[in-house]
C-alpha cells in the first residue's frame, strides 16, 4: 500500500519554521507517513539536517514569477513553488497534505488522510470570494476585466492554499499542463498568485474542511479578542496580515510564540523511525460544538459581511451583464 506524504514549503529564510512544523507534526500528530521539504532556493549545506531526520527533500523553482504588489500584501514567488505536488511523480503517494511552514500542528490529521479528492479550508472571511482573490489590471476596465473570468461565478467561495489535502490519484497527464495555461493566463490577476490558480483550476471540484483544521489563530486572538485557551484546532496558521509582525507565531511578543519555540527545539529529536503517541487531546463531541460556537461568535461581524458582500456582489454581476446584453 502507498504511503501519505507531509509536505510543507521553504525558502532559505524559512527553514526554522519548516523545522517547527515538521516538529509539531512529529509529536503531535502522530503521522506515519513520509515527510517532505519542497526547498526553494536552499543552500545544500542546510539541506543536510533534513535529510539526516529522514525527510525527503525536492528541489523546486517558482511556479511562475510574478510580483503581485497591489495592496498591502506582497508574497513571493516561492510561494507558486507548492504548486510541484501536481507532477506526476506525487502518484507515487496515497494522500498528500500541504501545510504552511508558518503553521503549528496540534493534533492527529486523520481527517486529511482520508481525502478522496482534493480538500481545504474556506479561506479567511475576508478573503473568502473569488472576487476577493483577484485584483483587476490598471487601465483594464470592468467589462474586460469580468470577461476573463467568464465561466467562473466569482462570487463562489475560496480556499485557503495555507493547508491543504488531496489523493494523488486527481493527478493525470494533464495536470500540470492545466495549471501552466491557468498561471499564464492569470499571472497578474491574483493578490495571492498560487491561491488564485488553484481555486480557479479546482473551482466547483473540492470539499470544504473544518475550520479547526485552517484555523487564524492570531488574528483570533488579537482582532477579535478569544481568550488564548479557546483558540484551539487542529492546525494553527499564523500568516501575514499587513505589516504586523507580532502576529507571526515566531514573534517573541506573539501569544504563542512559546509553543512555537518549544516544537523548534524538540525539532531535533525527531526520530521517524520511532513515532510517538498523537495528541488525543482533542476536545469531545459537545466541547467541540462548544468551541466552534464561541468561534462563530468571534467571527459573527466578519460573516454578516461576508454575506452581504456575496448578496451585493452578485447584484453587481447581474447588471454588468445587463448592460453587456443591452449594448
Amino acid at each position: 500500500m502507498k504511503a501519505n506524504l507531509l509536505v510543507t514549503l521553504a525558502d532559505q529564510s524559512f527553514l526554522d519554521q519548516a523545522k517547527q512544523l515538521f516538529s509539531s507534526v512529529y509529536w503531535n500528530a502522530g503521522w506515519h507517513g513520509e515527510y517532505m521539504l519542497l526547498s526553494c532556493g536552499v543552500q545544500e549545506p542546510e539541506l543536510k539536517w533534513f535529510r539526516k531526520k529522514r525527510i525527503l527533500v525536492k528541489k523546486v523553482e517558482p511556479f511562475s514569477h510574478v510580483n503581485p504588489a497591489a495592496g498591502t500584501l506582497h508574497y513571493p514567488a516561492t510561494v507558486t513553488s507548492k504548486l510541484a505536488l501536481f507532477s506526476k511523480e506525487f502518484k507515487n503517494w496515497n494522500t498528500v497534505v500541504f501545510i504552511d511552514a508558518d503553521c503549528i500542528v496540534r493534533y492527529p490529521l486523520d481527517l486529511l488522510e482520508k481525502t478522496k479528492g482534493f480538500a481545504a479550508a474556506r479561506d479567511w472571511l475576508g478573503t473568502a470570494i473569488i472576487k476577493y482573490q483577484t485584483r483587476k489590471p490598471e487601465r483594464m476596465d470592468e467589462s474586460e476585466y469580468s470577461q476573463q473570468f467568464k465561466g467562473y461565478n466569482l462570487t463562489a467561495t475560496a480556499f485557503n492554499t495555507g493547508v491543504f489535502a488531496f489523493n494523488a490519484s486527481i493527478i493525470n497527464g494533464s495536470t500540470e499542463t492545466m495549471f501552466r495555461q491557468i498561471s499564464d493566463k492569470y499571472r497578474n490577476f491574483g493578490h495571492f498568485p498560487e491561491q488564485l490558480w488553484m481555486n480557479l483550476y479546482f473551482y466547483k471540484k473540492w470539499t470544504m474542511l473544518p475550520m479547526e483544521y485552517n484555523l487564524f489563530a492570531s488574528y483570533l486572538h488579537t482582532r477579535r479578542r478569544l481568550p488564548k485557551k479557546h483558540v484551539d484546532g487542529v492546525v494553527l496558521h499564523f500568516p501575514r496580515y499587513g505589516n504586523e509582525k507580532a502576529l507571526r507565531c515566531w514573534d517573541p511578543k506573539n501569544a504563542f510564540y512559546d509553543e512555537w519555540k518549544e516544537n523548534l527545539e524538540r525539532a531535533e529529536l525527531i526520530d521517524l523511525k520511532h513515532i510517538p503517541e498523537p495528541n488525543r487531546r482533542w476536545p469531545g463531541l459537545r466541547h467541540l460544538l462548544f468551541r466552534r460556537w464561541l468561534l462563530r461568535l468571534a467571527l459573527s461581524g466578519e460573516y454578516m459581511r461576508f454575506y452581504r458582500s456575496k448578496a451585493s456582489m452578485r447584484s453587481r454581476i447581474r447588471g454588468l451583464t445587463s448592460a453587456l446584453i443591452a449594448g
